[in-house]
Parts: structure tokens; sequence; C-alpha cells
């Protein structure tokens, strides 16, 4: 019978040069945290980043490359690039305006500035403990617009809407629901908008992992204004109901359909189950489907993605207010909601990623 030889003795890496150590523990941490990231963030894939010997960094995002200071944050890049992509110069013309003239972007990144900028205009500044509404919206909206970036898919036409006043809202929360759906896994196919010769959604999401493809409308409930101060004497009385599902639902679609609503009414301070809004919103859903259009019509049915992002209500000195979020089906009677996971895999994830891929991280990946 062979012997076997025994097994080599497995040095420890003690004896390493010192720097060839720190860069191999670092180059490890970073292959950690890329594969880590998927858990935290999504499927959209972090900045890849190069420090050059000119002392400056190059970050990615989609097909192009930035170069930005050292001294620079991850936060101070994405707004910067915000800045870029909607449009410097018109940035910073609404930068200049006085307050009350300025674009709502503008206030809340001067609002970032004073809090998070030091005196050489890097953004070191960030305190979590010390978040408010102002700055996280601000930030959403430039995370949200480097996710569809990296998905490739950063569409003109809703930047220009972006920077229109009063259709910011509403273009603000379609940004939002093209990057969750980035986040979970979806190529978007944006409609034409031009197309006035049939009413439309915003496109078709396909979930690359499956093929499943959906319908999506977005829909956020107009209220007049940013006003925190209205909101406070308001929030009881602000109705909400379903009557937004009702104008998605009058659009023609070839593909179940995806609706994404948002109510758009000041925080509510307890839990998630308590807010009466929910409640509301799900009695008028109820009876929205018990009419004959609906309830005789098999084919008339959606799974509806139900939030309230109320960043703006809130003043400068409030600290950051929850979200909410919940799914509802609508006219889908046969549906088991335990067996959801099962029956429906596709949706049942993209509700997991909206609850779990909802922080921005806070430092370059190859540079925590």
């Amino acid at each position: 019978m062979t012997e076997k030889p025994p097994p080599e003795k497995t040095n420890r890496a003690s004896s390493l040069p010192p720097g060839v150590m720190e860069a191999a523990v670092k180059m490890m941490a970073n292959a950690r945290r890329r594969q880590e990231w998927p858990l935290h963030y999504g499927a959209i894939l972090p900045s890849a980043t190069f420090d050059h010997p000119g002392g400056m960094r190059l970050v990615s995002a989609g097909n192009q490359i930035f170069e930005i200071p050292m001294e620079q944050t991850w936060y101070g890049f994405l707004y910067n690039f915000l800045a870029e992509q909607i449009g410097s110069d018109w940035f910073a013309d609404e930068i200049a305006k006085p307050k009350g003239s300025r674009h709502i972007l503008a206030d809340w990144y001067l609002e970032a500035c004073r809090r998070e900028a030091d005196e050489n205009g890097y953004f070191t500044g960030h305190d979590p403990e010390n978040e408010i509404g102002t700055t996280l919206a601000f930030r959403s909206v430039a995370y949200d617009m480097f996710c569809m970036m990296q998905a490739m898919n950063l569409s003109p036409k809703l930047l220009a809407r972006l920077r229109h006043p009063d259709q910011f809202e509403g273009a603000r929360y379609e940004l939002w629901v093209a990057a969750s759906l980035a986040r979970a896994g979806f190529a978007i196919e944006f409609s034409d908008e031009d197309n006035r010769a049939s009413k439309h959604g915003e496109g078709i999401a396909t979930h690359t992992a499956t093929g499943k493809k959906y319908w999506i409308e977005a829909k956020r409930k107009h209220r007049p204004g940013f006003d925190y101060l209205r909101a406070a004497f308001e929030g009881w009385f602000i109705k909400v109901d379903a009557k937004l599902v009702a104008a998605a639902m009058l659009k023609p679609a070839e593909q179940d359909r995806l609706i994404f609503i948002d109510v758009n009414r000041p925080p509510w301070r307890k839990t998630d189950i308590d807010a009466p809004w929910i409640s509301a919103f799900r009695k008028s859903l109820n009876l929205l489907e018990q009419q004959a259009r609906y309830r005789d019509h098999s084919d008339q049915r959606a799974f509806v993605m139900v939030t309230n992002h109320p960043y703006h209500y809130v003043s400068n000195i409030r600290p950051d207010p929850r979200h909410h979020f919940f799914g509802a089906p609508f006219n889908m009677p046969e549906l088991d909601p335990a067996a959801i996971e099962k029956d429906y895999p596709v949706i049942f994830a993209l509700a997991q990623s909206i609850s779990q891929h909802f922080s921005i991280p806070d430092t370059f990946l190859e540079n925590p």
C-alpha cells in the first residue's frame, strides 16, 4: 500500500513586506464588498474607480469616465454628477437665483452644501446621525440618476421634465420607479412620449433573468408645492384614494400591468401599519374592483405598488422622514397572498428589492 505524503504546511503571510500585505488585505476586502454589493444595493453595479498619480480619481458611471479630486467623497461625486447630467449651466443659473424663485433641486443642493461641504468645497461633513429630509431628497435624486446611467438608460426627455418646475414631481417619481426596477434586475424600454396618437404607459420592463415583461405606469398624486408648513395643518385631512389606479387602467396594455402609485402625503410618525392612509387606499381599491368594468373582466387586472416618499414635507430642522411601501393586487380574486412567492416570483422579488435596496451607498466601493 502506497503511503500518502503528508499535507504541506500552510504558512501565515506575516513575513510579507508591510506594503504588500496591506495591498493584499485591501484587495480581498474590496472583492468581498463587491460580492456582497447586490445584497445591499441590488442589481446595479458600483462605480469602478482608479486613483492616478496626478492626485485625481477616475470614476465610472455607465459608459462615461469622470475625473474628480482625491479629496472628494462619493456623495460629492453624486451631487456634481446630478448637476452635470441635468445641465451644469442651468443648475448654476438656478443656484444664483434668490430664495423663493429657485428650482427645488437648487434649494436642496444649497442645503446639502451648508450641512456637508467643507471650506474647500468637498462634501466631507455628512453625519448619518443628523440626516434631514432635504439632504436625503437631493441625494436620492442623484443616486437614482446614477443607477439609470449604470443601466445605460438615463432618458434626456426625463431630464428635461425634471428641470421643469411644474413637471418635477411626476418626473422625479418616474425616475425613482425606473431606478427601482433597474435595481431589481429589470431592463426598461421607455414609451415614445412624442406619440400623441394613443394612450400609453411609461414603457415595458423586462425581467432580465426570466424574460418576463410588464407594462409599467407610474403616477404620483399632485399636490401644490412643497410646503411643509401647509402639511403640518393639512396632514390629517389630505384625502387618499385609488383614482390614479383607475386612470392607469384606462390605458391599453398588451402585457401584465405593473402600476406604481405615490400618494404624496405628509409623513406618518408611527409604524407603517398604523398609517391611516394605507387602510383608506386599500378600501378605495376594493371599491374600484367592484365596478362592473373590472368585476366582469378578468383581464382588467394589475399589480399595484403603493409608495409615500415624504422628504419634501419636512423642514430643514426635521430628521429624515420614513418612507412607506406596500403591494396590492388589483382585480385578482384568485391570488393567494401566502403563495405569491411561488405563483408570482418576479413580483415577489421586485417587492423584496424595493424594501431591501432603498439605502444609498455611503462610499466608493474600493475606498471605504
